[in-house]
């Protein structure tokens, strides 16, 4: 692990996840199509599987390597689904995020989630970010991640019910914020390292498509403008119109550089009316006095559920949620999917 390089960047950590309202939000119309013509659309019911999981897990620890505390989802019934890792938000953890996770396990995929340094509040997110660093940080998340996977034997073997369930042939990578950019750099997202003058890039063949959900725009002075130009897997991206953060995206719009920056194709961008950063208060701070945002969640979950069955399926169903404009027309412009 790397430690900090200056005060300065453990400062800006802090005003990450300050949730000052002083920008103004732009008028943003609800859905007022019917759930009945929601319904119509791929992946917009919840799927046939049935949902377990086993929470709480330990990964143990090695003189090199933490404990891992992780979250292990998969459909009650059959063997051999896609497997699916997701990386919490900055001071989140692997138990704010069931709304979305079990979704996709009712469409037929595993998930393992597991939290990161920075998880669970602010009293252990800033210890760590400053023990750390930013780099330190995202080094973390990375072994983290690996570690699920290259260790899938043992977990089957600490979670029987686990076993051969999630196939790591048809692997994503998920995240949300923080997270988001994690599961980028599987796909080729690099990390700038300011004492090196150089980007830290992770590129893993194993994985087959990102899903990164509201990514971040440039911060600190680890993730920068060029942060995203080898990004080449199969990715969709997600953000809405009130996704801001006033310290550091003003502009909802900073969520989409990785997408514009990206390798051409095979990259999608999902863009919903009025949705923020936490989908009021349905994911990542589910604590939060906020009004929760259902129908931009089910915008998420159709989104996603199509990229995935696309990607790691093979679901030639699918397709038309991700090419043309099915999903404006259908939802009257609530939300939209860009592709290049």
């Amino acid at each position: 692990m790397r430690l900090p390089r200056t005060a300065l960047g453990v400062f800006a950590v802090l005003l990450l996840v300050g949730c000052a309202d002083d920008v103004p939000l732009p008028e943003a119309a609800p859905l007022s199509v019917d759930d009945a013509i929601i319904d119509t659309l791929y992946g917009a019911v919840r799927g046939p599987h049935t949902v377990s999981s086993v929470k709480d897990v330990a990964l143990a620890s090695d003189k090199d390597q933490r404990e891992l505390s992780l979250n292990v989802y998969f459909p009650s019934e059959g063997q051999n689904f896609p497997l699916l890792l997701f990386s919490h938000g900055n001071w989140s953890d692997k138990d704010s995020y069931d709304r979305l996770i079990e979704y996709w396990v009712s469409h037929g995929y595993t998930v393992l989630a597991t939290n990161h340094l920075d998880c669970c509040g602010a009293v252990s997110g800033i210890f760590n970010s400053l023990r750390y660093g930013q780099l330190g940080l995202i080094d973390g998340r990375l072994e983290d991640l690996n570690r699920l996977l290259n260790e899938l034997p043992t977990l089957e073997s600490q979670v029987p019910e686990f076993a051969g369930k999630g196939d790591p042939q048809r692997l994503a990578v998920t995240g949300h914020s923080f997270g988001a950019f994690s599961a980028q750099q599987f796909g080729g997202a690099g990390a700038f390292d300011p004492d090196a003058e150089t980007y830290l890039v992770d590129l893993d063949d194993r994985v087959k498509a990102v899903v990164a959900l509201s990514p971040p725009g440039p911060m600190f002075d680890t993730i920068t403008s060029g942060s995203w130009e080898k990004l080449q897997t199969p990715t969709l991206v997600t953000t809405g119109t009130w996704d801001i953060q006033p310290s550091f995206w003003p502009d909802w719009r900073a969520h989409l550089m990785s997408w514009e920056t990206a390798l051409p194709g095979d990259k999608y961008a999902l863009v919903i009316e009025g949705a923020d950063h936490y989908l009021g208060n349905l994911i990542c701070r589910t604590e939060r006095e906020a009004t929760p945002q259902h129908d931009a969640l089910r915008m998420v979950q159709i989104a996603s559920v199509a990229f995935l069955d696309a990607y790691l399926k093979g679901e030639s169903a699918a397709q038309p949620i991700l090419h043309g404009d099915t999903l404006a027309t259908t939802t009257g412009g609530f939300a939209r999917l860009r592709q290049r």
